[in-house]
């Protein structure tokens, strides 16, 4: 039985049944925002409404549950295809159900050696025994051509964005009223100088009346700075970075008496705390409530979406370049959305390089939180462009849903991004290769390459962007339409449809493949 003319309906008149799996599913993605493979999950989602066209499509929450539906379907002379959305040392090569790998890559090379005695590592192992792929970039696809041989049949497929986004597109342009957004969720807000939660910050125990090399020592989180440093701000910040430096270099260098003796004087100011360590198997404390927060946007406003502990996002650059471009603009405003358990990891980071870029007139805003769909299209509508200072991409279903939605981005056309981002509706970056490391590899080879950010391009792109949204030439109402034309000719249901119609009905019958063999 195989899947011919898949896209008209199975060979035995009945509805074909297709089988979709990702690690994350509608109720675990809140809290897997920012895990490993967690995008899969916006994949899945952006695939459904053309694998819906195609047939009947069946979540599976573990890849043991297939072939049992597979063999009902064989019973019923029913066409069934497993499509794993995962990177391919994660897919199954046991099943007797046809399965496809559905990936996204975005380095130089895939993974073409094994390691930890799992074959599957070496991914040309996987798609040998699926017999064929699905990518979703074309930078994807020429990889695996590369490595598996030119005939080899892989199918370049992007998400199904445009649809559910180009109602956002507003033909005028931009908005200049403000914006208010209302969600669930972290704030902070340099304008403003909200801070996060009191109940969500992390606090250490003071050091009480022992000998200070007790107890491993931390330095207390110098405090928020002034826009405007006096010579008192600048002696307590600099004795602040002495004591770090005397805590992370010299400290275990220096004899007993000594080290005793400067940690005592250290206490003044900035003062050295002892880490309280919990006590055996405490209950776990009681999560704080995530409170409810409204935030009002103006003047233009620069958006990105993305997981900081992600290196490859680049958001030490994104945010830096802005602070540089716009140091002496009150009219920019750029917001990071996260997610929400991402203020513990990052925060602290990304306050310290607001510290050193004070003091500045453009806002800063970061959102930890989950929005839901009605509050991710207000983001979308008080946003005029989108950011992405990325070293690699393998699709960036963020970026696309901005542009259907009309909002021109800053973004470099490497890997997967050269499938959309043109100077049609981007303020392109330049980048260089640079050397890097498979993220799984455990053996951190340098074995593939990514693109290093051109910073000085990303400024420059910055003040380009701001440029052209006051420019009376129309230049970003052009840029909107444009960004909103391309993504229906690029990922609208429609094309979708058709090219998984095509992937999915191969001249290969899937069914009876060890029979062909």
């Amino acid at each position: 039985m195989a899947l011919q003319d898949f896209h008209a309906g199975a060979t035995s008149g009945r509805t074909p049944k297709i089988l979709v799996h990702s690690s994350f599913n509608p109720a675990s993605i809140r809290d897997g925002l920012g895990r490993a493979e967690y995008s899969y999950h916006f994949v899945v989602e952006g695939f459904l409404p053309a694998l819906a066209q195609l047939g009947e499509v069946v979540r599976v929450s573990d890849p043991a549950e297939v072939d049992a539906i597979y063999d009902a379907c064989v019973a019923q002379k029913r066409d069934c295809v497993f499509l794993c959305f995962a990177p391919p040392h994660f897919v199954p090569i046991t099943l007797r159900c046809p399965t496809i790998p559905v990936l996204a890559w975005e380095f130089s090379t895939i993974p073409c050696e094994m390691w930890s005695d799992d074959p599957r590592s070496d991914w040309r192992v996987v798609f040998r025994h699926c017999r064929r792929a699905i990518t979703l970039s074309r930078h994807t696809a020429a990889l695996v051509r590369q490595a598996m041989g030119p005939d080899f049949p892989v199918f370049a497929i992007p998400t199904a964005t445009y649809d559910a986004f180009a109602p956002l597109f507003r033909p005028q342009a931009r908005a200049d009223a403000a914006r208010e957004i209302r969600f669930r969720g972290l704030l902070f807000d340099s304008r403003a100088e909200t801070l996060l939660p009191e109940a969500m910050v992390i606090r250490h125990t003071p050091l009480p009346d022992v000998p200070a090399d007790s107890a491993p020592a931390v330095l207390e989180p110098p405090p928020v700075l002034p826009r405007r440093r006096g010579a008192r701000e600048r002696i307590s910040l600099t004795a602040y970075y002495g004591l770090s430096w005397y805590r992370d270099v010299l400290r275990d260098l220096l004899p007993g008496p000594l080290k005793a003796a400067m940690s005592a004087a250290g206490r003044g100011g900035y003062r050295l705390y002892r880490l309280a360590l919990p006590a055996p198997q405490p209950p776990a404390p009681a999560k704080p409530a995530i409170p409810e927060v409204s935030l009002q946007l103006d003047d233009i406003v620069y958006t990105a979406v993305l997981a900081p502990q992600d290196g490859r996002k680049n958001w030490h650059d994104l945010l830096t370049g802005f602070l540089w471009a716009f140091r002496d603009e009150p009219r920019a405003t750029l917001v990071l959305k996260m997610p929400h358990n991402s203020w513990a990891i990052i925060h602290g980071a990304i306050e310290n390089v607001l510290s050193r870029f004070s003091p500045f007139r453009c806002r800063v805003v970061l959102i930890y939180g989950f929005l839901e769909d009605a509050e991710y299209a207000a983001l979308i509508g008080a946003s005029d462009f989108y950011v992405n200072a990325s070293y690699c991409e393998g699709l960036s279903i963020p970026l696309m849903e901005f542009l259907s939605a009309g909002k021109p981005v800053i973004a470099p056309d490497h890997t997967a991004l050269a499938d959309y981002v043109t100077p049609r509706l981007a303020f392109v970056l330049r980048g260089t290769l640079e050397h890097n490391v498979w993220p799984f590899d455990p053996r951190d080879l340098f074995t593939t390459m990514r693109h290093r950010t051109d910073w000085s391009s990303l400024e420059q792109a910055y003040r380009e962007s701001f440029a052209a949204t006051l420019a009376p030439d129309g230049a970003y109402a052009g840029m909107a339409q444009a960004a909103h034309e391309a993504m229906r000719e690029y990922c609208s249901v429609e094309r979708v449809r058709s090219l998984l119609a095509e992937a999915l009905d191969m001249p290969t019958p899937l069914m009876n493949r060890e029979a062909a063999e």
